[in-house]
């Protein structure tokens, strides 16, 4: 299980390089869709989880500006939570036209807005994970990814090659959410009852991000046209 698990601990940062590098070299495929931010988002990704790192694990970085998260690193990541969340309910209320959809997404952001506005009155933004927010979040994506694929489900040009990387982007969000959204609120609920079962989630969680970042690949590897209509 040492193996395995060094394996799964190394593996996000190099699949995060590899994912944005070829969203790059595709660009030209997508970059008058509404994708055209999702190497933004890719580099964000990458950044945020190196100065988790590093904040952690090296002294260098126990400067005042980090001082309050240095142990409690998290404060970085519930604000990347925000920015990644928002960024999909604008793409998916983009991509989708029935908007009676549409508004759904918009209900389902405000809702969301909502929550991450009420959360820190009961847990620490700086110091806890915002677990609330985190589900109102990662359900609203679930909504939108599901009324994407209903919308299409019957379109007479099912999923054509405009569709190809959100069709894979999707499926990987999909999976992760599902699988992720469980194990979100089974740690909440042992954090607060004091019950350690985190090294089984861990393992879980981390190969939930590979899974999901190799659908990102095949998606942008399977792009076929540059346009969007």
């Amino acid at each position: 299980m040492e193996v395995l698990d060094t394996i799964l601990e190394n593996a996000s940062e190099p699949l995060y390089a590899v994912t944005l590098l070829i969203a790059l070299i595709k660009y030209p495929k997508y970059y008058s869709s509404p994708l055209k931010y999702f190497p933004v988002l890719l580099m964000y990704t990458f950044l945020t989880e190196l100065l988790g790192y590093f904040t952690k694990n090296y002294e260098v970085f126990h400067i005042s500006i980090f001082t309050s998260i240095v142990n409690h690193n998290v404060f970085i990541y519930n604000i990347y939570n925000l920015v990644f969340f928002l960024y999909f309910f604008y793409v998916y209320w983009n991509y989708i036209e029935n908007t009676k959809y549409k508004n759904y997404i918009l209900y389902g952001g405000i809702f969301y807005l909502l929550i991450s506005l009420l959360n820190p009155f009961f847990q620490n933004f700086k110091l806890e994970s915002q677990i609330f927010s985190y589900l109102a979040g990662a359900l609203t994506v679930l909504i939108c990814i599901i009324l994407f694929f209903w919308e299409h489900r019957y379109a007479t040009k099912r999923l054509d090659y405009r569709y190809t990387g959100i069709k894979w982007i999707s499926i990987g969000l999909l999976i992760f959410h599902i699988g992720y959204v469980p194990i979100k609120a089974s740690r909440f609920y042992n954090y607060i009852n004091q019950i350690n079962e985190y090294v089984h989630f861990r393992r879980i969680h981390l190969t939930l991000i590979i899974i999901m970042y190799i659908c990102f690949m095949v998606g942008f590897l399977r792009m076929k046209r540059k346009f969007w209509i």
